[in-house]
């Protein structure tokens, strides 16, 4: 996108040798202004005459977004400012070009990468960014805190959550999985919301998610310390569900589910194993529509607690040595896993081996994969959230460190629609929003939980949803 540029008060069409002597004088002149500026501060700083917080520098002043552009001529500013005080001179700009300074909103400030939290002389000290040279700013509107919406009430530990557009999953350590009416959940009416209570399983159930929520017949997966994983299948008309299919393979616990389009699932375990299972061989059609004799016959299974169909892993894919407690697709045949061993690997599906592998000094809990920025970020047992490219060729393939929770921190998830946005949930009770660029304060504190955050979700960009031992899961508008 163009920058606005500030033109100089000068004719660009001379008609004579003098007019463009003085137009070039006028221009070393403006250029000598502008070294003074700044190397007077600095000789008086280097003689003591001044303190550091009383010096000047130079900078310049970009956004993307072209509604709240200002004049890109370089602007002297004091080393010490502050958001605050930057916000006043755009906003200043800005009503010099007719703009309502009552109506605009507030800004957010990157320098060099990193988002202004202090004063300019810290994040220059901090990036070693000089004082002679003009500095590039980059500022965006200031991102409102999402807002509390709702609260879901549960009988036990939310241990999973996953929200689409419309409709929304929760998991629960008695068993059972829930689907609440997204629309409901915006109207703060969470009661009504509820549309389904689903024994799932015979013991806690520790993840779900949708494979595919088109048309009234939807397909979802949940998976349990009950040693299975389990695709469903809901008639949204009818509110009815089915049990399509059964997988067993796994000898623990099933923490976590990765699905991959309509093709396949990957499934990660307390035994220290994946499984990959297919997806394409089930049809969407409703099986209550089967025939009235099998419709019968289904009820009576159905009561019993018998499961239409058992499936056997496509792959099991071995190496982790501690439980897998994550997992993510992050190419056509890539299979991501983040691990209690301290390791996250990257797997080959389709040959069934390690491409390649981080090992850290800790056990990874969570882990994401951004299609938007290329990038996995990984929650640990010591409390930060790494940011990995794992695409890398150098021997260091973090990126930044996320520091702010103080317990561990057991799920984080990347925003669907911005590159430089994502949500933690720790055992501190808090939800966190951050912005990628600002590694040690973070957005916004999502409060709410009394009790440990087990489970966060921004699958749906309008909401953020998190789960709790306290037994509820919250949902937030994201107004991201």
């Amino acid at each position: 996108m163009s920058e606005e540029r500030m033109e100089a008060t000068e004719t660009t069409n001379t008609t004579s040798m003098e007019e463009g002597e003085n137009t070039t004088q006028e221009k070393k002149e403006i250029k000598d202004a502008e070294k003074k500026e700044i190397k007077e501060p600095r000789e008086k700083l280097n003689r003591g005459q001044m303190t550091r917080e009383d010096a000047s520098v130079l900078v310049r002043f970009t956004t993307k977004q072209k509604q709240y552009a200002v004049p890109g001529a370089s602007v002297s500013v004091k080393v010490r400012s502050k958001p605050n005080d930057l916000n006043d001179i755009i906003k200043a700009f800005i009503q010099q070009t007719g703009g309502d300074e009552k109506k605009l909103p507030e800004f957010d400030f990157v320098v060099s990468g990193k988002m202004l939290r202090g004063g300019l002389n810290q994040r220059m000290d901090e990036g070693g960014i000089g004082y002679e040279k003009v500095i590039n700013i980059e500022y965006m509107k200031k991102l409102p805190p999402p807002t509390p919406k709702d609260s879901l009430q549960h009988d036990d530990w939310v241990a999973a959550v996953q929200c689409s557009k419309e409709w929304l999953l929760t998991g629960c350590y008695d068993n059972t999985v829930h689907l609440w009416d997204v629309a409901g959940l915006a109207r703060g009416d969470g009661e009504r919301a509820h549309r389904l209570t689903i024994p799932a399983h015979l013991a806690p159930v520790k993840s779900v998610t949708w494979v595919d929520t088109e048309g009234p017949l939807k397909k979802f997966i949940s998976t349990s310390i009950d040693q299975t994983a389990v695709v469903w299948m809901w008639n949204s008309e009818e509110n009815t569900v089915d049990c399509v299919c059964e997988c067993r393979g796994h000898t623990q616990s099933v923490e976590c589910v990765a699905v991959h389009s309509d093709e396949m699932f990957a499934t990660g375990s307390w035994d220290n194993t994946i499984n990959v299972w297919p997806l394409d061989n089930f049809s969407k059609e409703d099986p209550k529509k089967e025939g009235e004799g099998e419709e019968k016959e289904k009820e009576v299974k159905k009561k019993k607690g018998y499961k239409s169909k058992k499936m056997t892993p496509l792959v099991t894919l071995t190496g982790h040595t501690e439980n897998v407690g994550s997992a993510a697709w992050v190419g056509v045949h890539e299979l991501a896993t983040a691990s209690w061993d301290h390791s996250l690997r990257f797997w080959d599906v389709e040959f069934g081996e390690i491409k390649s592998q981080i090992v850290g000094n800790c056990a990874f809990f969570s882990m994401s994969y951004s299609p938007l920025n290329k990038t996995i970020l990984a929650s640990c047992a010591d409390r930060y959230i790494r940011l990995y490219d794992h695409r890398s060729q150098k021997s260091e393939m973090m990126l930044q460190k996320f520091t702010s929770h103080t317990k561990w921190v057991p799920s984080v998830m990347w925003s669907k629609t911005n590159p430089h946005l994502f949500v933690s949930g720790g055992y501190d009770c808090t939800v966190k929003q951050w912005d990628n660029r600002s590694p040690k304060i973070p957005l916004y504190d999502l409060m709410g939980h009394e009790d440990k955050v087990l489970a966060v979700d921004w699958s749906n960009p309008e909401f953020v949803i998190s789960g709790g031992a306290d037994c509820t899961a919250k949902v937030f508008s994201s107004n991201a």
